[in-house]
């Protein structure tokens, strides 16, 4: 079966590239420079030869310079929030919704979801496709869908209590909002039908997830989406709980260490970028996505034969780098968790002294772990650095202070501060 996709993943490579070459001007450019043939592609091996498109690239050509077919055949326009630089503007063909909610439908199908389920969607119906892309995957399935974006978790409660909702879709951070309202109410959580949270659009730790789990006694599923090449359903976690399955007929994937570019092993940290293989009106070639995951070696028991990684560890672009060993801030957030036993405020600073690069990990203690005596903050304080060294083989400096003191940026804390 996986010589089988390899097959169609090669069909699909060679006819998407020589319909961007032809379509897109942004590509033919692109490839002439770097005297590429699309006729010339036989083998997959050869996308490595093929550039990279970036986020700003996708700037440069807004809004509608990336499509690939007429704005006439372009039934929905989605984007995103613009916040640094122009938004990027994705288009679909009806076709591309079909394929949209397809692509949704086999993903909550892959986490049980049958007509028989009530689903409630917290995101936003705006420009954004998450809402849609799930809903839309959900009514192809026949099950019934509760589209409600109120920000007031009591109120979402409400709804999923008299609606009898069985599966909640939200970010990983208002999932756990909810539940810290929800232990505020008289609501029994195991009264509840609710049989399955979906998490989305953010990464979110273990920890987080057994915590759902174990309060509302359900499961809960990570549903990866990529709003440049499809918005939700690119990649999956089924019934089994093993990982992220990438929807590999659809999307050719490449795993690549984020400084050399090159495919990483199982167990090695990298950066996802994407071919899409069946997008008419917004297709991309080796897109790099900027989120980070691990590859697996094992397979899912699910029998699955599409490529398997752990949930996003994080982004690119939060990766450190020091005396040439890389770390993400989530690992830190990790580790602090398997310590201390809580979720812990910290901000990595990086400096120089004396010509050598140096880190401190600056930790706000929760009221629980905040204590008057001395010696017990200094074993905490060891205990965590000796961890540190153990994890990165760095030796990283812990210093506990308020929360008040760490540098913010809109109101949120900076989890780096390079002062090299």
């Amino acid at each position: 079966m996986k010589n089988d996709l390899k097959l169609i993943q090669l069909e699909r490579l060679y006819a998407i590239l020589n319909r961007v070459y032809k379509e897109v001007p942004f590509y033919r450019s692109l490839f002439n420079r770097y005297n590429l043939d699309p006729e010339e592609f036989s083998d997959l091996t050869e996308l490595k030869k093929y550039p990279f498109t970036t986020r700003e690239d996708l700037q440069k050509n807004y809004p509608y310079q990336m499509f690939a077919v007429p704005l006439r055949e372009v039934v929905r326009i989605q984007a995103s929030s613009g916040t640094t630089g122009e938004p990027i503007v994705v288009g679909y063909t009806k076709n591309d919704l079909t394929l949209l909610a397809e692509l949704n439908a086999k993903a909550l199908q892959s986490m049980g979801i049958t007509k028989d389920d009530v689903l409630q969607i917290t995101f936003h119906h705006g420009l954004f496709a998450s809402a849609f892309g799930i809903q839309s995957g959900a009514e192809l399935i026949g099950a019934s869908v509760i589209p409600i974006n109120l920000e007031d978790p009591r109120k979402q409660l409400k709804i999923m209590q008299d609606y009898r909702t069985t599966t909640m879709v939200c970010t990983p951070s208002y999932a756990i909002w909810l539940s810290e309202v929800l232990l505020q109410t008289d609501i029994n959580p195991h009264a509840l039908m609710l049989k399955r949270f979906i998490l989305c659009g953010e990464p979110f730790t273990e920890k987080q997830k057994e915590h759902l789990q174990s309060l509302f006694k359900v499961k809960v599923y990570d549903l990866y989406a990529v709003m440049e090449i499809f918005g939700p359903g690119v990649a999956f976690e089924c019934r089994e709980q093993k990982g992220l399955h990438f929807q590999e007929e659809h999307f050719y994937v490449e795993i690549l260490h984020p400084e050399t570019l090159e495919p990483v092993n199982p167990g090695e940290l990298g950066e996802i970028v994407i071919t899409t293989l069946t997008k008419e009106a917004f297709p991309l070639i080796r897109y790099r996505t900027g989120d980070l995951t691990i590859p697996l070696k094992e397979t899912c028991p699910c029998g699955s034969p599409y490529l398997l990684t752990t949930h996003i560890v994080g982004r690119k672009d939060d990766l450190v780098m020091l005396r040439g060993i890389k770390f993400h801030p989530s690992q830190i957030e990790l580790l602090l968790e398997a310590v201390t036993g809580e979720k812990l405020p910290f901000q990595i600073l990086l400096y120089r002294e004396e010509g050598i690069e140096k880190v401190l990990l600056l930790v706000a203690l929760s009221e629980n772990l905040f204590t008057d005596s001395f010696s017990a903050q200094e074993n905490l304080k060891k205990n965590l650095e000796e961890r540190l060294y153990l994890e990165f083989n760095l030796p990283i400096k812990v210093k506990f202070v308020e929360e008040g003191s760490f540098e913010k940026k809109n109101g949120k804390i900076l989890r780096i501060i390079d002062k090299r």
